[in-house]
């Protein structure tokens, strides 16, 4: 337990004696690939920290069309907000692959938080770092158009550099990268195979060359 805590951004910086405490508040569990760990509308009981494998924490549109607000990879905590604001979970959560996760009770936690302040100013640090990356998703679901939101996900990928041309690697299935950008798996399929008509990418596999930064990124502003 104190090995993901220290995973953690949240609990890095905590010393031990405080480590024994969220531990003592804190069970492991151990999930399936494809295992739910809430659904939304379930009584917040705990928030969680990846200790291995990935989650994602999605949304269900009425008709079924799904919309992944964030992948939690080993460190990451998810369902912070929750915590505090109880009732009951705005969304889903669900591990991608085998995975384990650590559980951290609600009430318990929120009785240590009591006792340490500077924790508490973490909690407050990530739930803004989680409302900036929430805020930069409206964005591009309302002010880019479906045939460009992979084009303007491949720019992010981009590091900082000169040069037009990188080779990415997908970090997810096409499947889940699509439900991540709000479109669906055969817009994707047709908007990369645009852009490797135009010349602007070559795909090979999850491997994508991108061949013209420039012309991506007119692309995106149009």
């Amino acid at each position: 337990m104190h090995e993901i805590l220290k995973m953690s951004q949240l609990f890095s910086q905590l010393e031990d004696r405080s480590l024994d405490e969220i531990a003592s508040a804190s069970t492991l569990k151990n999930c399936d690939a494809g295992e739910v760990l809430f659904f939304e509308g379930d009584p917040v009981h705990s928030f969680f920290i990846v200790g291995r494998g990935r989650v994602k924490v999605f949304k269900l549109s009425p008709d079924g069309k799904e919309q992944i607000l964030m992948i939690a990879e080993p460190g990451d905590s998810f369902a912070e907000a929750a915590l505090f604001a109880g009732g009951f979970y705005p969304a889903s959560a669900q591990a991608l692959e085998p995975s384990e996760v650590l559980v951290i009770n609600r009430e318990r936690f929120l009785g240590i938080l009591q006792r340490h302040p500077n924790l508490a100013l973490n909690m407050i640090a990530r739930l803004s770092e989680l409302l900036r990356k929430l805020t930069q998703l409206v964005e591009s679901l309302s002010l880019t158009n479906v045939t460009t939101r992979p084009a303007k996900y491949l720019l992010d990928m981009i590091p900082d550099g000169p040069g037009d041309e990188v080779t990415l690697t997908l970090p997810e299935k096409k499947t889940v990268l699509a439900a991540e950008i709000g479109i669906i798996p055969e817009t994707l399929s047709r908007s990369l195979a645009r852009l490797s008509r135009e010349k602007i990418i070559s795909v090979d596999g999850s491997s994508i060359h991108v061949l013209d930064r420039e012309r991506m990124q007119e692309l995106v502003k149009r």
